[in-house]
């Protein structure tokens, strides 16, 4: 009996302890105003909108993927700061797992504000992603508060969970179309958008207040606006979050506003100011401080028990950190770029018609490029300083006498010299007039390995090991084991605002050594000298010093200027130039490859009422390019009648002379020309999407003679200069986009071929001389995306037996000949925050697996005229204008006959194990048929097609990154082998290395300690035009590997 009484009061004690411990966080007004309870403990809005993300990392970056120890490192980096300063609650987004809100607020006593952007960005429903959130359909509002009960049922039974807050700023992002909404007159559509918006925040206020009473929900607002409909809507709404940037304050009317529509408290989600002047271009903590402290100032004067309005609870400064992906959201992730919007308001650097404000200095806390523990290192500006002050004050228990006192007492002095004596400026770079911008060792111990004699040596048992390392090769050159160091320096001068320049330096003790692809020219002297030429006076060629690459860049309000020596740009794709008339040059290691210097350009970049306007020019602005200039211009128009938005380009070229660099251009001695393209796209509502432009291009080879189809010799005229495109598509059709577009090309109206993206293996070509047909799809359900196209091709004039070396202006080659292609991809990528098929994805992806499948289906149904291809010899050569170079010369391979059931299938895929933070691993594999790209393959001896099969793994894990390769009966990595379609059985590569920072890169191999072993094995259709192998040896069944050790150290 005593057991049971005994039991029964330890269960009522249970309860009573949980009815005391649970969290009831509660609104309530008085004759002071409102304030905010946790129970019954006032709680003053003190709070910080926590940013954590990285510099080098995206809007995409997602802390809590990292794994516990690292989340928990940030975590215990940030909070003690955070605590220290006065915060008493953060602004986090439903990406952060409850138990870490328990952690923070448990270890630290600071709460979190749980914010569910509820669309705002996008919404995926029934499997389509919407990028735009139309608030009145059916089922994405089911979707959307769905998605909000979720939230609630998440974090329910949380600690430490202050409030709920659904949207951000979702009234400005009322851009969604309908048929309903579209008949509405102009003046009404803005005003029903915004009641199926705050209807629908209503409901999942609704839904969260139904799972957990005890917790406030609001929404966050953009500014005050729509306060009548919100007051009509939004019964459930305790409390209404504003994203605020008025300036200096948000002034009387804002509070007013509320107060008599709304009757509800106020916290401020966002608001502050950034650190940087855009007038003086430099850093600016006197500014930010100015800003918050009146802000501040006037915050405490509307709080509980002022005589105002007493209806603000405190509020969210906008953010902890600077974060450096703001501007360009995934380039220049490790710049810090400056403004990228205006606001009037701030008016201590503002000026009409230029941006003011720069979203990447908003921190409280610059960001060092120094890490502590694998973290970049906060460095705190003056604002915290002061507000560390400020908030010791009371919001809701001090008077007006004590608020003007203490805001009156503080010394701005003293927290700018905190600020500046810890400031980023002043620690990592003084002054930053001169700084070391980048400063790289690497050495490499390579041996050569003729795999045969080894094997041949254990099986005799002898123990001739050094023969087999070193041995004269078939070029009586002799093999050897080679250790090569090169290092660069990179200095970069700010000699007055606005300009930058950079200069960096290379030396070298010699190539780097291999005898299984190209030699590097750019390591030599005289650019004509060539591998393999079994010259003796190697080091007589060695380039031992070089000014490797410079670049510059000055800013104005009214335009920027660029200049690059041996530095990547970019093209105009993405802004137009759907005829691909522009390149972009960042094949840095192709240029070396073939010892140019290119990019050599200079680029100018319109602001303010020449904004869209781009022009660059230069000797040679991409690898092997004619001298020129290229223009382009781009405007977006907002919407006209039913057309949803007006995309206006215009791209032109004018080239000036030929290019002196043939190993890229075999006919460029018919010397400059003009290139100019007018294209247009727009949104045909509500259903349509309709793409056209014009081009001419090829106007140098105007008067050229040529044979037509009839076996007559015509004449090159403008109109073969002319081509068009025209796309027409729909999305009718649920989670599918279905296109069909149709390409004209005059006999010469060439431009570059586009890039290859998205996983596709093959791009438009830019050739002239065809017509061609496309239809395609992209169908989106879920995580998935399918995107199949079918595409036939014809050529306007047959093939002839023409050939590029006998003068022709144009020839029927690779990417115009008669041909029916299929092509599709399938992704799967559940995270959406990063692109699957972005050029880093193998350091960014994000998912725990995504995948992507693409397949390639070829039929050649006509010939192809005489293609030539570039030799590895010496040799003068007469171009089409009369003039002579020496260089590697191009000779005719002949042509390719029909071809048929030529096919390549490729997948890849990236791991992020959740059961294994910080592994990361990725696969890939191909298997095809395909064939060579000359009818040179005839002379060599080898088969017409080419079946190969490759795969490959790369992992890391904490220091240690690896990857393999392999390929079986594959073409080498130069393309002049699928010239010949000469492959090898065998071809492998190993990579192992030890990093000294964790979470190594796969696109660089800086800052490790490693071993690679690269190899070939030789086969019937094999050659050793590297010299590989020893003097005498059989190729057929030869095996060749280079073993490397390494190490490479940099900033």
């Amino acid at each position: 009996m005593l057991k049971k009484k005994l039991a029964i009061l330890a269960a009522a004690l249970i309860s009573l302890t949980s009815a005391v411990s649970a969290q009831k966080i509660t609104v309530k007004q008085d004759a002071g105003g409102w304030k905010l309870y946790d129970g019954r403990t006032p709680v003053e809005v003190k709070g910080v909108v926590w940013a954590f993300t990285p510099i080098g990392q995206s809007f995409s970056y997602n802390l809590f993927a990292q794994g516990d120890a690292f989340i928990q490192k940030m975590i215990d980096t940030d909070m003690p700061m955070l605590k220290a300063m006065g915060v008493n609650t953060i602004r986090c987004f439903t990406t952060i797992p409850p138990k870490w809100v328990e952690y923070i607020y448990t270890k630290y006593g600071i709460y979190t504000m749980v914010n569910d952007l509820l669309g705002r960005y996008g919404v995926s429903v029934n499997g389509t992603w919407y990028p735009q959130t139309d608030y009145s359909d059916y089922y994405t509002r089911q979707t959307l508060i769905e998605q909000a009960r979720q939230t609630a049922l998440a974090y329910k039974d949380c600690k430490g969970v202050l409030m709920y807050m659904f949207g951000n700023e979702s009234n400005y992002g009322l851009v969604w179309s309908s048929t309903e909404i579209e008949d509405l007159p102009v003046g009404d559509q803005n005003t029903v958008k915004a009641a199926y918006l705050y209807d629908l925040l209503e409901q999942a206020m609704a839904v969260c207040k139904e799972i957990d009473p005890n917790r406030p929900v609001g929404i966050v607002n953009g500014d005050v606006g729509n306060m009548e409909l919100i007051a009509k809507l939004c019964p459930s709404l305790d409390i209404l979050g504003v994203n605020v940037y008025r300036g200096y304050k948000a002034y009387d009317s804002l509070y007013e506003n509320v107060a008599d529509v709304l009757g509800k408290p106020i916290v401020f989600t966002e608001f502050g100011a950034d650190a940087f002047n855009d007038i003086l271009k430099q850093e600016d903590q006197s500014a930010q401080l100015t800003y918050m402290k009146t802000q501040w100032e006037e915050i405490y004067q509307q709080s509980y028990g002022k005589g105002k309005c007493q209806n603000i609870l405190g509020g969210y400064v906008f953010e902890w950190i600077d974060e450096w992906w703001k501007r360009y959201q995934v380039k220049n992730l490790d710049v810090h770029d400056d403004a990228s919007w205006s606001n009037a308001g701030y008016d201590i650097d503002y000026r009409e018609g230029v941006n003011n404000m720069s979203e990447e200095w908003f921190g409280l806390c610059a960001q060092s490029p120094l890490k502590e523990n694998g973290i970049n290192v906060r460095i705190p500006r003056a604002a915290y300083y002061m507000l560390q002050d400020v908030w010791k004050l009371s919001l809701y228990d001090s008077n007006t006498q004590q608020i003007a006192r203490t805001f009156a007492n503080l010394n701005d002095a003293v927290y700018i010299a905190k600020g500046n004596e810890k400031s980023i400026k002043q620690t990592f770079n003084e002054n930053k007039k001169v700084e070391i911008s980048q400063l790289n060792t690497t050495v490499q111990a390579t041996t050569p390995v003729y795999l045969n004699a080894v094997v041949d040596d254990i099986m005799d048992g002898t123990r001739n090991w050094a023969s087999d390392f070193r041995y004269k090769n078939s070029d009586g050159d002799i093999n050897g084991p080679t250790v090569v160091a090169e290092a660069s320096v990179g200095v970069k001068v700010r000699p007055f605002e606005n300009f930058e320049g950079e200069v960096v330096i290379k030396t070298a003790t010699g190539e780097p050594y291999t005898r299984i692809g190209d030699h590097w020219t750019s390591y030599y002297e005289d650019k004509g000298y060539l591998y393999g030429n079994n010259a003796e006076d190697d080091d007589d060629h060695l380039k031992y010093a070089d000014v490797y690459s410079a670049s510059f860049n000055y800013t104005n309000t009214a335009f920027d200027l660029n200049g690059y020596y041996h530095v990547g740009h970019a093209s105009f794709e993405g802004k137009g130039d759907p005829f691909c008339i522009s390149k972009e040059g960042f094949d840095i290691i192709g240029y070396d490859t073939y010892g140019s210097k290119a990019p050599i350009a200079l680029e100018f970049v319109g602001h303010g009422a020449l904004q869209g306007l781009e022009i660059i020019g230069g000797p040679e602005i991409v690898g092997g390019a004619k001298p020129q200039v290229q223009a382009n211009y781009f405007k977006w128009i907002p919407s006209v009648g039913p057309l949803d938005g007006i995309v206006f380009n215009m791209t032109g070229a004018a080239e000036f002379a030929s290019s002196e660099n043939i190993l890229l251009d075999p006919y460029a001695g018919f010397g400059g020309g003009y290139k100019a393209s007018v294209y247009g796209e727009t949104y045909i509502m509500p259903w349509f999407q309709l793409k056209g432009g014009i081009l001419t291009s090829g106007s140098e080879k105007i008067g050229a003679y040529y044979i037509d189809g009839d076996r007559e010799i015509q004449q090159v005229d403008f109109l073969d200069t002319l081509g068009a495109q025209v796309e027409l598509g729909t999305n009718m059709f649920q989670h599918t986009y279905i296109f069909t577009k149709a390409i004209y090309r005059g006999v010469v109206a060439d431009t570059n071929a586009a890039m290859a993206r998205g996983s596709f293996f093959t791009s438009d070509s830019g050739s002239g001389n065809r017509f061609e047909v496309q239809l395609g799809a992209e169908f989106g359900y879920g995580d998935m995306v399918f995107k199949p196209v079918i595409r036939a091709r014809t050529p306007l004039e047959k093939p002839m037996g023409r050939s590029l070396l006998d003068g022709s202006p144009f020839v029927v080659g690779l990417g115009n000949r008669q041909a029916v292609e299929v092509e599709a991809v399938f992704t799967y990528d559940p995270e959406g925050g990063t692109w699957f098929h972005e050029w880093n994805s193998n350091d960014i992806e994000g998912a725990p697996w995504a995948f992507s499948l693409t397949g390639l289906y070829q039929l050649y149904a006509g010939k192809t005229d005489r293609l030539c291809y570039k030799s590895n010899d010496d040799q003068e050569v007469t171009r089409n204008d009369g003039t002579t170079v020496t260089q590697k010369a191009w000779y005719d391979g002949g042509a390719l006959d029909l071809q048929n059931n030529l096919f390549q299938v490729g997948t890849r895929w990236v791991l992020n194990p959740p059961q294994v933070p910080g592994l990361r691993a990725i696969i890939k594999a191909n298997i095809g048929r395909l064939s060579a790209s000359t009818g040179a393959w005839e002379s060599a001896g080898s088969p017409e097609y080419c079946h190969f099969v490759s795969g490959g793994i790369a992992a890391r894990y904490g220091h240690w990154i690896g990857s393999l390769d392999c390929t079986v009966n594959g073409w080498g990595a130069e393309s002049w082998w699928r010239d010949f379609n000469m492959s090898f059985p065998l071809q492998y590569k190993l990579d192992i290395a030890y990093a000294f920072g964790t979470n190594p890169s796969f696109m660089e191999s800086t800052n490790r300690v490693g071993l690679k072993i690269v190899g070939k094995n030789f086969g019937e259709y094999s050659s050793d035009a590297y010299h590989a192998l020893p003097m005498g040896a059989d190729v057929d069944g030869a095996k060749y590997m280079e073993v490397t050790t390494y190490f490479s150290i940099g900033l």
